[in-house]
């Protein structure tokens, strides 16, 4: 997924996998002191690595401290948080030597699957450096072998599958092999993220516009006549200069080059054309959405209260306040504005479309608001689809709170069904496995031997001491240090948004 090149690049990976929000389980094999904070812990893991790579035996200086990769389980794979744990364990230990290297883990459930984070040391316990050509065929397999042996989801799509079939043919040679790869893949060239969902045969929402405007440009006779078909058919083009353009549909908007669809490309297969950069000036149009919001019926509410700080608000959003309103911008992206939240009337009126936004926009209203309350979400249906999800999957209506504007389909209420049954079983314990009744042991018994009695000498004893009292003072002490114990398991157990 990443390499790390630096003790801070170390850093940055394991503070972030083993962030609040979304990490339910943590483990390493690298020392440290108890009741560390998170930043602590991250900051001892980049330490530990860094001091490893400072002791140089011989050979080129190392230049890469670790790799952080991602293993992902499907949304219909029924594993818990622990079980995900065990057998990415599994994995690493058979591909990775694991247990002979510095690694951390987290387990994630901030999204539709369960997924696991992984921070490794490139340099073993004895002092060797990891370099395995081609690995990810080893680790395939390996994935292959796990998800039989844990009844798992096998991907539709596996590389190594297809070239180890392809080895068994005696009658294609290495360059046909290579080109059938090549014509099955040829236009997967995804991000590590993509290319997960794609192995776990997920479909995101890029490859989905891609199959989507596949079909246009099948039918177009040139470049500009493909603008033109798709800015006819719902999609549109936004200009950015010269030949370079993006398209938009819905929510999402992607650079042509993403979709593989630039002028390079469609000059490529369509031929050349003059007319090109005219054709984007008169087709550019990005589609504003008016009026996506929710809005409280709450005259007066409290403004600005105090937010959870493990929520998705807190953690991923930063504010900018003014006399009238709240303007939210994402942490990762200054730039780029969430939502504006007004006090009069008590509204949130949101920028970002997404389903990460309309959480923290109805975090932000709900934090604010005193059941009963009643919200009313205006826009596309696609926006108050995702307004309604985020609502039901926090349980809100429980709590005294009602959503109006919005009626789910069939579909939707589906697909809050199965994401419902996803939680359910990420949250659920496994079961521990009986253990079978353990044996009486087999002990040999000797035959006692007859011996001559022996006559003790009478011993001069000591008066005896009567017993002292037991001192209450002790058992305050344990008392004391059970319920520091409680206490202890207490916080460690706080609850989740």
């Amino acid at each position: 997924m990443s390499t790390q090149k630096s003790r801070s690049g170390v850093y940055k990976s394991s503070k972030y996998f083993h962030k609040d929000e979304g990490c339910v389980l943590f483990e390493s094999n690298i020392y440290t002191p108890m009741n560390s904070s998170k930043r602590q812990i991250a900051n001892a893991i980049a330490t530990s690595i860094e001091n490893d790579v400072a002791v140089r035996t011989k050979g080129r200086k190392q230049s890469v401290r670790s790799q952080h990769d991602m293993v992902s389980f499907h949304t219909n794979d029924n594993v818990t948080p622990e079980q995900a744990k065990q057998i990415v364990k599994e994995l690493y230990e058979q591909t990775h030597n694991l247990s002979n290297r510095k690694y951390a883990l987290g387990v994630h459930i901030d999204t539709d699957e369960v997924h696991v984070h992984i921070v490794w040391a490139l340099k073993d316990f004895n002092g060797k450096c990891y370099n395995v050509s081609n690995d990810y065929r080893v680790i395939e397999r390996e994935c292959e072998k796990l998800e039989q042996k844990y009844s798992l989801i096998i991907p539709e799509n596996r590389i190594s599958r297809d070239i180890d079939e392809l080895d068994k043919r005696k009658d294609l040679s290495p360059k046909d092999k290579k080109d059938i790869i090549s014509k099955k893949y040829k236009n997967k060239h995804p991000s590590s993220k993509e290319r997960m969902l794609d192995v776990r045969g997920i479909i995101s929402n890029k490859q989905q516009m891609k199959d989507a405007l596949n079909t246009y440009l099948d039918n177009a006779s040139s470049p500009s006549d493909f603008i033109n078909q798709i800015s006819e058919n719902g999609f549109n083009v936004i200009h950015n200069g010269k030949s370079c353009f993006s398209i938009q549909h819905d929510d999402q908007i992607f650079k042509a080059s993403e979709l593989g669809l630039s002028y390079k490309t469609l000059k490529a297969k369509l031929g050349d054309d003059t007319g090109f950069e005219q054709t984007l000036k008169n087709k550019h149009n990005v589609k504003k959405y008016e009026d996506c919001s929710i809005a409280s019926n709450e005259a007066e509410p409290d403004y600005m209260k105090k937010i959870k700080p493990n929520s998705v608000l807190a953690t991923k959003f930063k504010f900018i306040q003014h006399s009238d309103k709240v303007e939210y911008f994402y942490n990762s992206a200054s730039s780029k504005k969430s939502f504006e939240y007004y006090k009069d009337p008590s509204k949130v009126s949101f920028h970002d479309l997404s389903r990460q936004s309309a959480k923290a926009g109805i975090q932000r209203l709900v934090a604010d608001a005193k059941p009963p309350q009643s919200f009313t979400v205006n826009g596309p249906d696609f926006f108050k689809k995702n307004i309604w999800l985020e609502f039901q999957l926090m349980g809100l209506e429980a709590k005294g709170f009602k959503l109006e504007g919005y009626k789910p389909t069939p579909a939707d209420l589906d697909e809050l069904k199965k994401i419902q049954e996803q939680y359910a079983s990420m949250n659920k314990k496994p079961e521990p496995k009986p253990q079978p009744t353990p044996e009486a042991p087999t002990v040999a018994v000797e035959a006692a031997k007859l011996v001559e009695p022996v006559m003790p000498t009478p011993v001069q004893k000591a008066p005896e001491k009567p017993p002292e009292p037991t001192k209450q003072l002790d058992q305050q002490k344990v008392a004391a240090t059970n319920d520091d114990l409680i206490d202890e398991l207490n916080s460690m157990g706080g609850g989740k948004n």
